[in-house]
């Protein structure tokens, strides 16, 4: 049973691409979960079930007229909506060129921040968690001494 060196090499080919294939996808679930990239500690809290005081009555419609309807928006009250808080970041260094801030919050976007007496500032509007970020110096990357560490490398802030 002697199969032709075509025969082979098609079969040869198949594994090896197989193998690329599996390699690349564990690959980039491996990247993704150690990366980090998209820290969110705190997830955004549900609001809490409501329960009727009287069983009996959800169990039984109430007849009413058809001039006592209650309207349906005011029997389910809407759920607040969470608000982004307004964060001042501020990087100490006067002899610096340029200063970047980019981080989870910006989608790793560098936004540009600007220079007054010595400090570059920038205020950005973040919802509530912890985020990774860092600025980038004159093209290099430098942490937030005052703020803690994340697994990534990079600095963290937390806003409630």
């Amino acid at each position: 049973m002697t199969k032709s060196k075509t025969f082979w090499a098609a079969a040869a080919l198949i594994c090896l691409a197989t193998v690329a294939f599996a390699g690349y996808s564990i690959y980039g679930r491996m990247s993704l979960h150690f990366s980090g990239d998209t820290l969110e500690v705190r997830p955004v809290p549900m609001p809490a079930p409501q329960e009727t005081a009287e069983p009996e009555a959800a169990a039984k419609p109430a007849e009413q007229k058809p001039d006592e309807q209650k309207p349906a928006a005011a029997a389910q009250p809407e759920p607040e909506k969470t608000k982004a808080a307004k964060i001042a970041f501020a990087y100490k260094d006067a002899k610096a060129k340029s200063v970047y801030i980019a981080g989870s919050f910006t989608s790793w976007k560098e936004q540009k921040m600007t220079k007054k007496n010595g400090v570059w500032k920038a205020e950005i509007y973040i919802l509530p968690g912890t985020y990774p970020y860092h600025f980038t110096v004159d093209g290099k990357k430098k942490l937030d001494p005052g703020k803690p560490k994340a697994p990534t490398g990079d600095s963290l802030v937390d806003v409630n």
